[in-house]
Order: structure tokens, then sequence, then C-alpha cells
């Protein structure tokens, strides 16, 4: 009987501490849970830490103006397109239609931005939908701390 009670006492402990680790885990990570995972045309939602301050919606603007090529999905593509922000034009050459886009109009994307605060921190946040995707939304907090989760397709 004893040896069934230490049993299941350690193994109350194992799941205890594990569940505690968990907590502790997620409790300092700015976006709380585990990252979102797949779903149909989803996620996964990627996260990233930038050796860099932000205090302000013009500095998240001005990261993102030069963070071509740094913030990039599992494949290394660039996970931050902001075309719905773009104007896009249609030009025919050899009888095949293209489509070009500009700059991203920036005065736009600084106004789009939103705030949210998360204990210390303030998140700015951006939904933004790149060229045949149904939205997606990137954080970003005041001390580097980046997500962007999105769904493309139907």
């Amino acid at each position: 009987m004893n040896k069934k009670l230490l049993f299941t006492s350690i193994i109350i402990a194992i799941v205890v501490i594990a569940f505690g680790l968990f907590i502790v885990k997620y409790s300092f990570d700015p976006f709380g849970a585990p990252p979102k995972g797949t779903s149909p045309n989803c996620g996964p939602e990627n996260r990233y830490k930038f050796d860099i301050t932000i205090n302000s919606k013009e500095d998240f603007v001005n990261f993102l103006k030069t963070s071509d090529g740094k913030i990039l999905d599992q494949y290394g593509n660039n996970d931050v397109q902001l075309d719905n922000f773009k104007n896009t034009t249609f030009i025919v050459v050899n009888n095949r239609t293209e489509m070009t886009f500009t700059e991203p109009n920036w005065n736009k994307v600084l106004s789009e931005v939103k705030t949210e605060n998360a204990g210390f921190k303030t998140i700015y946040v951006l939904n933004y939908n790149p060229f045949g995707c149904s939205g997606f939304t990137l954080k970003m907090t005041t001390d580097g701390h980046v997500s962007v989760y999105g769904c493309c397709g139907i």
C-alpha cells in the first residue's frame, strides 16, 4: 500500500511541476498562450525577437520599412506583405497581363496601427492582407517581440 501511495505522489508531483513550468514559460511570453498552430489555409503563428526598442507607432512603421527579409515564415518567405496598402497596376506584356505593386502607402499603414496593453508593455498591432489572403495580424511589443499569424485561400 505504501508503494502505491508513493508512486501516486510521484506522478502527481511530476504533473504539478510540468504544469507549473508550462504556466511560467507562457506567463513571460508577451503574447500569452503557446503560438497558434496550423489549420486549413492558416498558420502557424510565427514568433520572433529583435534587438530593438519600439516607443511609438512611428517607430513600429519605421521598423516595418526596414524589415524586408527579416520577418520570414517557415519557408524563408517574407511574412509581412502589406499588399492591401499598395497601389496595384496591371500592364500587358506580350499578350500577358502582369500585376505590379507600388511601395506601401506608409501614412495609411501608420493610420491602421492599433495599440494594446499587456502588463507593462505596449503591443503595436497591424492587420493586413497579402495578395490572395484573407487576413494577417502582425503584433510587436516595445521590446522587440513579434508575432505574425494569418490565413490564405478560402
